[in-house]
């Protein structure tokens, strides 16, 4: 859970809102959620990687070339400053320029050789109560992210916690409480009233619910009947009491 303050996660919330409102709407709502973190961070680009350590590690969104490669050459290397993110549980920040971070020499090495100086953020991100992946973003040689590390962080786990489908893959997700069809329902009616509020796509409504959950400790039925109480409204919110 953030420790951030209420009001702040409410910012950081309202701006995703209207960020996925400015994206289009016929590409993957992994691009979307990804790309809105990228605007929002003032990343050059960024790619996001689930079940970064194991056999089913899939990489769900890279912005450009550059982040692709990053993630190509750290799964072939075995090694970079996601593998550490995702092995230690902690931001990373790299300044790959071949010299200034010995860390990881090869990757370094490729990288400036192919992209120039590139400085690197790899944040964990979390899902169900675990590490779910890593969230590498990049830019321009030792160039800072726009937001400070623990907003970073927030906002990587929001987003992260919108990822989360269930085993099916159905893009609903695991309920996490209530009593099956009703809940759903409640769900689906809470979908529809944030596609209202902020005119965004049906997954992006539903990941706006969840990315709420995360924001509030709590789970999506929670936050799909206070949206259809009218005590929260995407269009103009703050995050309510913890």
């Amino acid at each position: 859970m953030s420790d951030l303050p209420l009001t702040e996660r409410g910012r950081l919330l309202s701006e995703l809102a209207s960020t996925l409102a400015t994206l289009p709407t016929d590409r993957a709502q992994t691009w979307r959620l990804g790309e809105a973190m990228r605007l929002m961070l003032g990343a050059d680009g960024v790619a996001i990687t689930l079940e970064y350590l194991s056999d089913n590690r899939v990489t769900l969104c890279a912005s450009n070339d550059v982040a692709a490669a990053l993630e190509s050459l750290q799964e072939v290397l075995g090694q970079g400053p996601g593998y550490e993110a995702a092995t230690h549980d902690v931001v990373v920040v790299a300044h790959l320029d071949g010299e200034a971070d010995q860390r990881w020499p090869m990757l370094a090495q490729t990288l400036q050789s192919r992209y120039g100086p590139l400085t690197v953020y790899a944040v964990p991100v979390h899902a169900n109560g675990g590490l779910g992946g890593v969230a590498t973003l990049h830019n321009g040689h030792r160039q800072p992210l726009a937001e400070p590390d623990d907003r970073v962080v927030f906002l990587a786990n929001a987003i992260g916690a919108a990822l989360v489908t269930d085993a099916a893959g159905h893009p609903e997700g695991p309920l996490q409480s209530g009593d099956g069809w009703s809940s759903r329902s409640l769900v689906h009616q809470a979908t529809g009233m944030v596609m209202a509020q902020v005119r965004v796509t049906p997954d992006d409504a539903l990941a706006l619910l969840r990315g709420h959950a995360y924001a509030l400790a709590t789970d999506i039925d929670d936050v799909a009947e206070r949206v259809v109480s009218r005590s929260i409204n995407f269009s103009n919110f703050d995050v309510e009491g913890d």
